[in-house]
Order: structure tokens, then C-alpha cells, then sequence
């Protein structure tokens, strides 16, 4: 269905403001149509105006001079308005657009359309052709650059078809994913604000814009949860949830929000509304992350064995989930289950070898089933570590997965309490499939780390079908020295220390474990892809000057 346009902004300016340094879009110019058009609505351009429209006229012809005619057009208009007392006739500022069209300038078209249909509403159709038309040929240029990898580029076109035609969401929803893509989440809530008052006005009376609308809230609030704007987020959830009450991952976000702002009744509240409604299918049925959902609701309502259950189904399904076997260890935990907690745990040490965390749970089984020598390995593993990294954030794409996290400075030591000469540290990070085949790999050199100082960790991997990560220490040999070996045995005198070091206590539970936004490559619709070829179909009540 083809949409005409039917507004305007409602902020004039003055044409000569964009006569003295205009700042030139040459895709604009370069779209312009080879022939000549008048406007179906009465305009009657006079005097000086009407000698620039016979100026524009001849910059369409094959062997003018265009730039010389399209001057001379603008100059002549412009002294109508200046000179004529013209700046009250809707065709100086209409042909004024065509102009500033011509010339690529997206302000001037802005501001001289807005201008004319100001003084003579009877043009809304033709002014509202303009607009559309230009902004479409706009984005289909933006999106073929945004296909090719020139971001930038893309972006800089969509900006400018934006500021052409505001009347449909997909152009600012678009700018709103690329800007989110890229880690600009403060301009990317702002293009996504603007596709949902659009996509949310439209959808009562088109059907069609109900999928905009709704996407536009999720991704809405997603910005806000990663800008720690919990109360919008919770405010743009609500409005979603309106509309879809039973969507799961618009829930799921709502809880992280309600516990982030320190709402704790209304996320358990709904927590455990979404694993009563989730607990009734089978879990075949349902995804990962809903799985997890279930048993993150029955561990924090203590339903321990109910969350061990549901843990263990998504590990299965990814074994290298840090999330699920995460929450699987501290299920196993909460149920003195040691044999095995002490198998999640290694695991996790498999996953993330620097974390001091996964020692006190390995530490915490093993002490359960009285392997003394064990525990004094945890213990020792822990104490040794030159720092400790917690991966905080995890975000797949269709083809890429991004991983955030913080280093933090310890004090290392031997098994007897001595102080171990730390080293700079290397970490090698492997992004895996579920089968645990390696799809890429990035090195992230994190140097000396002062005692309690933090360093951020921030690797991107490339590739299909990524959906977990590990990592280990790269081992650096130094010139014409052996590595020292493995210590040969423990060396703790005193069991109840040790005992202690390790002593872990249960955590509360997120549906993510390790990432409250893991779910980006299901909430950002890059691009609309599929709709964009027919959306961007050209209207044309135009006709052509004899």
C-alpha cells in the first residue's frame, strides 16, 4: 500500500538561512527526476518567482548549465520573497524546494516545503509526494551502503531522509538499530522513541505497523536497560505488555528492570506468573533462554530442585552456556548435590579459569564430599590467580557475538602464603558453537593489573552460528628460560582456613546470568530487510510540464 504523506514540521525558517553555507547532500541532487513537474495544487508563481521557475525549467534541459541555472533560479526566488513581497505566495517557497532540491540541500527543502504547505494547505498531496518520494530514495541508497559495510555512509543517509518525511517508522528504526549496533545506545533510545510515537500513532488506524510498533518498544527498552534507565525500560515494557501480555521476552525484561530498580516484590511477582505459565508446556517446546527463565524463577522462590531440573535441560542444549551451567552449579549447591556441583564446577573452570568464584563452588563440592585434598587444590588455584575476570555481558549477533567484562588485581600467593611475583596476562578468548567448535578467536592482553584496580575486557568475535565463549591464559615463555612447573603437592597446614576460603554462599539468580541484555540479536531487527523493496515504491501525483 503506498502512503502519502499527511504533515508537516511545524518550525519555519527563513529560506536565506540555508542560502549563505548550506550543507550538501549529493545523493539528494542526484536523484532527482530528468523532467520537469508542476504540482497538481494551484500555485501561481509571479514576477521574480516566476523567472526562477523558467530558470529551474532550463536546468532540466540536456546542455544547460545546471549549476548556473539552479543559482540563478534560487537568486531570482529569493529576491521575490526579499524584494516582492512574495513570501506569502506558496509557489515562491514550493519552487524554492525544487531548487534546494536540485542542489542537494536537505534543509533548504525542509524548511521551504514546510513553509508552503503552511500558506496553502491545498498542496498537502503534491508537498507530501515530495517528501516521501525524495525520503525513500534516501533510505534505499542508505540501506544498499548499510549493505556494503559503509555504516557511516548509511547512517548519514537516513539522517537526511529522516529530516525529509516523518510520517513512517522504518527509516528512524533502522538508524535506531545501526547506532545500537555499534554501541551508541544514547542516540539509538532516541531513534527508537521517535519509531514508536510513529509506528504507535499509525498502528490504530494501519494494521501493518503493528510489528514496528511493537519492535520499536522491545528495542526501546533494551537502550534503556543498557543505559541503566530502569524506570523508562520498565515504563516502555508496560506499554509493550499492553499490547502483547503474553510475550515472554518482553516479561523476562521486565523483571530484570523491576530488580534493577529495586522493585523486588513486582519481579517475583512476575516471575513466578511467567514459570506457572511456562512450567505447563513441555519443555521440548520452549527456547533456551525460556528454559533458563523457568529455573531461574524456581531457584530465587527456593523450588531448588524444580531450577536443577530446568538448568540441566539447557545445558544439555548448550553445553557451553556460561549462563546455564552457572545457575546449574548453584542449584547443585542449594541441593548438597556435591557429585554434581563438583562436575558444573569444573566445567566452569574449563569456561573461565580466572575466576575466583568458580573455585569457591568447585572448593564448595569437593569440601562436601570430604576430598580434603581437593579442597587444598581449589584453594591453592584460587589463591594463585594474579587477577580475578568476571565476564559481565554477552551479546550474540546473526553473525557475531561481542563479550564484555572486568579484570580486577589481586595479590597472588603459594599455597604457603607466599607473595608470587605477579606477570603481565594474556588471555586467549575462543568464541565456540554449541558443539564447541571454534568459529573465531581474539587475544586480549591485559598487562599488570594493580592490586583492587579494574580493566575492562572487551572482545568481538566473528561468524555463524557462535554460542558460548572460554578462554584460557596464554602462556608466555621467556627467552632462554623454562616454564616453572605445576607445583607438586598442597601445602596448607591449617584444613578450617582452607575450608573457609572456599565457603560459598547462593547468589540471587538472573534469567541471565552473566548478561541482562544476552538477548540483543532477538530484539534488534536489523534493518527490516525484507520489507524495504516494496515500502520504498515511488507515489506520483505529479505531472510533467508539457
Amino acid at each position: 500500500m503506498k502512503r502519502i504523506w499527511t504533515g508537516f514540521f511545524a518550525t519555519a525558517m527563513a529560506g536565506t538561512a540555508y542560502a549563505q553555507a548550506p550543507v550538501l547532500q549529493p545523493k539528494l541532487a542526484e536523484i532527482q527526476p530528468a523532467k520537469f513537474t508542476v504540482p497538481l495544487c494551484p500555485l501561481k508563481p509571479q514576477g521574480s518567482v516566476q523567472k526562477g521557475v523558467d530558470a529551474l525549467r532550463k536546468a532540466y534541459e540536456p546542455k544547460a548549465d545546471k549549476a548556473a541555472s539552479l543559482a540563478q533560479a534560487k537568486d531570482l526566488i529569493l529576491a521575490g520573497i526579499a524584494k516582492e513581497a512574495q513570501g506569502t505566495n506558496a509557489a515562491a517557497w514550493y519552487y524554492l524546494s525544487r531548487v534546494y532540491l536540485m542542489q542537494g540541500d536537505v534543509g533548504g527543502v525542509d524548511s521551504a516545503l514546510t513553509k508552503a504547505q503552511a500558506l496553502q494547505p491545498q498542496c498537502e498531496l503534491d508537498i507530501g509526494t515530495v517528501r516521501q518520494n525524495n525520503w525513500a530514495n534516501l533510505a534505499r541508497a542508505g540501506f544498499e551502503l548499510q549493505q556494503k559495510g559503509d555504516i557511516p555512509g548509511a547512517i548519514n543517509l537516513f539522517r537526511d531522509a529522516s529530516r525529509l518525511f516523518s510520517d513512517l517508522p522504518q527509516v528512524v528504526s533502522n538508524l535506531g538499530v545501526l547506532f545500537a549496533n555499534s554501541g551508541h545506545e544514547d542516540s539509538a533510545a532516541v531513534y527508537f522513541a521517535k519509531g514508536l510515537a510513529i509506528a504507535e500513532t499509525k498502528a490504530a488506524t494501519d494494521t501493518s505497523l503493528i510489528g514496528d510498533r511493537n519492535s520499536n518498544a522491545l528495542n526501546l527498552a533494551l537502550m534503556y536497560q543498557r543505559l541503566d534507565r530502569h524506570k523508562d525500560a520498565i515504563a516502555a515494557l508496560q506499554k509493550y505488555l499492553g499490547w502483547d501480555p503474553k510475550n515472554m521476552d518482553a516479561r523476562k525484561a521486565l523483571t530484570q528492570s523491576f530488580r534493577a530498580a529495586g522493585m523486588t516484590k513486582q519481579a517475583d511477582s512476575l516471575d513466578n506468573a511467567m514459570i506457572g505459565d511456562l512450567s505447563k508446556q513441555n519443555f521440548d517446546s520452549l527456547d533456551t533462554q525460556d528454559i533458563l527463565a523457568i529455573g531461574v524463577a524456581a531457584f530465587n522462590a527456593q523450588r531448588y530442585p524444580d531450577a536443577a531440573m530446568a538448568f540441566s535441560k539447557a545445558v544439555a542444549r548448550n553445553p557451553y552456556s556460561r549462563d546455564a551451567i552457572y545457575n546449574l552449579a548453584n542449584a547443585y549447591l542449594a541441593t548438597k548435590d556435591n557429585e554434581k556441583l563438583v562436575d558444573a564446577a569444573n566445567k566452569l573452570v574449563a569456561l573461565e579459569p580466572m575466576n575466583e568464584d568458580v573455585y569457591r563452588l568447585l572448593g564448595q563440592g569437593h569440601k562436601g564430599m570430604k576430598h580434603d585434598a581437593d579442597v587444598l587444590k581449589a584453594a591453592e588455584r584460587l589463591v594463585g590467580l594474579p587477577v580475578t575476570i568476571e565476564m559481565t555481558s554477552f551479546q550474540l549477533g546473526r553473525a557475531n557475538a561481542k563479550l564484555q567484562g572486568t579484570a580486577t588485581g589481586r595479590a597472588p600467593t603459594d599455597a604457603q602464603g607466599k607473595a608470587i611475583k605477579p606477570a603481565p596476562v594474556t588471555i586467549v578468548i575462543e568464541f565456540v558453537t554449541s558443539a564447541g567448535t571454534v568459529v573465531d578467536t581474539k587475544e586480549v592482553a591485559l598487562g599488570l593489573v594493580a592490586v583492587g584496580a579494574s580493566q575492562a575486557i572487551a572482545a568481538e568475535g566473528k561468524g555463524a552460528d557462535i554460542a558460548g565463549w572460554r578462554y584460557h591464559q596464554k602462556r608466555v615463555k621467556p627467552a632462554g628460560v623454562g616454564l616453572a612447573p605445576p607445583p607438586a603437592g598442597n601445602h596448607f597446614t591449617d584444613l578450617a582456613g582452607v575450608a573457609q576460603l572456599v565457603e560459598r554462599q547462593l547468589p540471587k539468580l538472573n534469567v541471565a546470568g552473566s548478561s541482562p541484555v544476552a538477548r540483543s540479536r532477538d530484539l534488534i531487527n536489523e534493518g527490516h530487510r525484507g520489507r524495504w523493496p516494496s515500502l520504498f515504491s515511488e507515489v506520483t501525483p505529479h505531472r510533467e510540464e508539457p
